[in-house]
Parts: structure tokens; C-alpha cells; sequence
């Protein structure tokens, strides 16, 4: 019953009966009733239809109990967690499975003679008591093998880790390392006495972490090693993450640079926000919530972590990095007539203002910490051109090579974006660089079409190096003296 009120109670998002209901929850409502109505009438029946019911139940199995009440039940708690179907988040639903659990259990132990009862409750207890034991032992194997960063786990900033990087990509020296510090992020550890030093995170997706070159020829380590000859007490910390767009850069600004201050946070941002432009609604959501339970399971156990991540991996097919990064990046040809595009790009997204209503949202934050927010638009490959006219736009970060845009629409795309951000900063009165219009649109520069180059590394290490030294640090010893 408290299943058919959770049908009942639903709305349906494309109402076809009633202005309320869908044909599929309205013909579930209908056999929900039906069932329910019979098992009240089972209920209300003779007495010989209750013996022989009892009769049935005794006749099941004693683990049978056991398995409803300890498996069910946590096996349910993992759907909940797992699949964010707004069936199962409703409270009124979760009601119904423990109710119709619990009481098939009761009906079950009480079905039993005394002896088999008492063994059944027995068993139960037992199973249940195995099952905490061997969760526990769980969770703490994985904080052993995996020790929990200090901020979200969200965000996947393990400490101290260090992979060897062996890959076959132009422009990349195989061999080199990639590490993290005590706080999960690329760079040095970070400086004890933090307030006298001129500290600078760096935000954004892949084209930050620069995962497959060596930790010193980041662009966000080459920043540091320039700075430092001006300024010898700088830090850089790199806290790219791939895949990440600005929503998640704003949580990341929350989460994490709350908790760090540093001076400074450089977003280079855009490359993961075209995504709404090929898959709409899809791209702007965000798959765990903010705040809530599930957050805070997520947040505080270990276990369900790795569940979560083997559910995006294996159920909602997320590439993983090696695949996301386009090791084999190919220029295919384009032999079909692209899309037509509009005037303005923007009508081609669901939310035309999401992009700058995020980076304000972004400049809002950091400016509430105390933080000076800086930003960099992103390069391309790609420039509008005869020769990427005729090339397949995008990549399978951008959702596969059969595209409907050129090479030459996914940068006019991109820097419909870049625009944006321009727009905001000079609006906010905020710093930024427009990297885009300094890096060349080069294979010497880019291993694929978006990711840069050991080259292109030390270019945007070097350009955003300079313009820290030429407006912000002259300008605050100016302002200083």
C-alpha cells in the first residue's frame, strides 16, 4: 500500500492521463491497486486459507528469513545510492520495500514451529552480524590501500600518489612521473608558513592536469619556476581534474579552495562546457548531489566510493582517462554536409546564459574567500579554416568522430565560450588572459586536438607566467611601496 501511495503520489514528467500520470505509472498504479485488494481480501479470508498460507510459509526454507532481511535490504541501499531514479528517492517508496520486507520476514519466522523459529532468529542475527564484520574489514582494508584525501572525495585528490607515465603520444617524453603532494594535488608540498608566501591554484579540466607529461613540464609547474625568479617564494598547486566543466570548478572553489585561501585561483576553463552544445540537459547535470544523504555516505565511506566509481566506469559506460585523453587522435575527413549553424551559437544550447551565470557564480565565491579569481580561455587545434571545414569535428571527449559539426564549428564553438568568459571578466572587473589568441592553432603545440604538448605547455606556462609578472605581482609591489 505504501507503494500504491507512492504511485498515487507521483507526477509524471510528459502527464498523459489526467494532465498527471504517464501510461506506464498509470498501469502500474492500476495492478498496484488490484494487488493490493487482493491481498487485503487474502487477509480477510477463512480460516482455512490462513492455515494453509502458514502451511506454505513453513515449508520455506530457514535461511530464507535470514537472506530477505540481511540481503534485501542492504542490496536496496546500493540501488538507492547507485541509480538516482526518482522512484527510489521518494521516502514513501522506501517505506514500502522495508515495511514489505520486514513484515514477509515476520510472517515467514512466525510461520515456523518454536524450535525452527528460534534457530531461524539465530541464523538472522548471525548473518547479520557476518555482514557488518565484513563490511567493516572492507572499509578498512580500502583506507589502507586508498588513505582518504582531507577535502571531498568527489574530486578524487588522493595524496601521495605516483604513477609512471609510459606513453607513445607526439610531442610527450615517455617516462615521466606524475605525482601528487599532501593535499592530492600536482606540485610541491605545500608551504608551511602559507601566509608569507605567493600562493596560485590552478583549476580546470584536462588541459590543467596535463596528466601524461612529466610533473616539471606542467604549465602549471613552469609558472612557478618563472615566477619564483622574480619571486622566489611562490607556490603553484595543480588541481586539474579531468572531465570537470565550471559547475564542478564553483563545488571545487567551495569544497576545496575554501579550506586552502590561496591568493590566487587560475581557471582555464571551456573545453568541458562545450558538451552542452552536443548533448544538452544531459551535460549540465551533475550526477551526486551537493548536500543530502547520499553525499554524505559518499563523502564518509570508502566502500561506497568504490562502488560508485565502478557503476560510472561499467554501467554508464564513463570513459576512462587512458580513453578520454585520445591517445589515437586522427584528422578524418568530413564526407557529409555539416550541420548548419546559427548566427549566435548560443541557440544551440538549452540554457543560453548557464556558461556565464557559472563564471559569475565562480568570481561570487572566490571573492567571498578573499581570493583573486584570474582566468585563461582555452586553445584549440582547431581554427575556422578551408582545411577544418573539410575535417570531422571533435574527438571522443567531445562525443565521437561521427559529429554533425566540423573541426572548423567545434572551435567557433569553443570560442563562443571563450567570448563569454571575456564578457564576465571584463563586466566583473576581473583579471584574465586570452590564451586562446596567443597559442598557435598548431600540431606542435596540441597531441590531439585539445590537449597540449610538452611544447604547448611551457608556451601557456610561459605567456600566463608573464602576465602574472607584468600585472599582478609589478602592480602589487607598486601598490606596496
Amino acid at each position: 500500500m505504501m507503494m500504491l501511495y507512492t504511485f498515487l503520489t507521483s507526477i509524471s514528467g510528459n502527464g498523459v492521463v489526467l494532465g498527471r500520470w504517464s501510461i506506464p505509472v498509470s498501469f502500474a498504479s492500476v495492478i498496484m491497486f488490484v494487488a493490493c485488494g487482493l491481498v487485503i481480501r487474502f487477509l480477510v479470508g477463512t480460516k482455512k486459507v490462513l492455515e494453509s498460507c502458514n502451511a506454505r510459509l513453513s515449508r520455506c526454507p530457514d535461511f530464507l528469513a535470514s537472506l530477505l532481511l540481511v540481503v534485501s535490504l542492504p542490496l536496496f541501499f546500493v540501488l538507492w545510492f547507485l541509480f538516482p531514479i526518482p522512484l527510489l528517492q521518494r521516502t514513501s517508496f522506501t517505506f514500502g520495500v522495508v515495511i514489505l520486507t520486514v513484515s514477509s520476514v515476520i510472517l515467514i519466522i512466525v510461520s515456523y514451529p518454536e524450535k525452527r523459529r528460534r534457530s531461524a532468529i539465530l541464523g538472522t542475527v548471525l548473518m547479520a552480524v557476518s555482514l557488518l564484520i565484513a563490511l567493516l574489514i572492507s572499509e578498512f582494508a580500502l583506507r589502507k590501500l586508498m588513505p582518504p584525501g582531507i577535502f571531498n572525495p568527489r574530486f578524487g585528490l588522493r595524496p601521495y600518489q605516483r604513477v609512471e607515465l609510459e606513453v607513445n603520444l607526439p610531442g610527450i617524453t615517455p617516462g615521466g612521473v606524475w605525482t601528487t603532494n599532501a593535499w592530492g594535488m600536482r606540485g610541491e608540498e605545500p608551504p608551511e608558513n602559507w601566509d608569507e608566501w605567493f600562493t596560485i591554484v590552478t583549476v580546470g579540466g584536462s588541459t590543467t592536469a596535463d596528466y601524461y607529461i612529466d610533473d616539471s613540464l606542467t604549465w602549471s609547474w613552469i609558472i612557478q619556476d618563472r615566477l619564483r625568479e622574480v619571486h622566489p617564494r611562490t607556490w603553484v598547486g595543480n588541481c586539474g581534474i579531468p572531465r570537470h566543466s565550471t559547475a564542478e570548478h564553483a563545488l571545487l572553489v567551495r569544497e576545496v579552495l575554501s579550506e586552502v585561501k590561496p591568493d590566487i585561483a587560475l581557471f582555464l576553463v571551456g573545453i568541458n562546457d562545450v558538451g552542452q552544445f552536443l548533448r544538452g540537459e544531459a551535460a549540465l547535470n551533475v550526477n551526486l548531489p551537493e548536500t543530502g544523504l547520499r553525499q554524505a555516505v559518499f563523502k564518509h565511506c570508502m566502500l561506497m566510493q568504490v562502488l560508485y566509481k565502478l557503476k560510472i566506469v561499467y554501467v554508464d559506460k564513463a570513459p576512462v582517462l587512458s580513453e578520454a585523453i585520445d591517445p589515437m587522435f586522427i584528422e578524418e575527413p568530413l564526407l557529409y554536409p555539416e550541420r548548419e549553424l546559427p548566427d549566435d551559437l548560443h541557440e544551440l544550447i538549452p540554457r543560453p546564459d548557464e556558461y556565464r551565470n557559472r563564471i559569475e557564480a565562480i568570481i561570487h565565491e572566490c571573492r567571498e574567500l578573499d581570493i583573486t579569481p584570474v582566468f585563461m580561455t582555452q586553445p584549440l587545434l582547431y581554427e575556422d579554416n578551408d582545411y577544418w571545414r573539410g575535417r570531422k569535428g571533435g574527438s571522443y571527449w567531445f562525443g565521437g568522430t561521427d559529429s554533425e559539426f566540423s573541426a572548423a564549428s567545434y572551435w567557433l564553438i569553443l570560442n563562443t565560450l571563450n567570448n563569454d568568459l571575456i564578457e564576465v571578466c571584463e563586466k566583473e572587473c576581473v583579471a584574465y588572459l586570452d590564451l586562446a589568441s596567443l597559442i598557435p592553432h598548431s600540431r606542435d603545440v596540441f597531441y590531439d586536438c585539445m590537449h597540449l604538448s610538452e611544447y604547448g605547455a611551457a608556451l601557456v606556462g610561459e605567456e600566463a607566467a608573464e602576465y602574472f609578472i607584468e600585472e599582478l605581482i609589478i602592480e602589487q609591489e607598486h601598490d606596496d611601496r
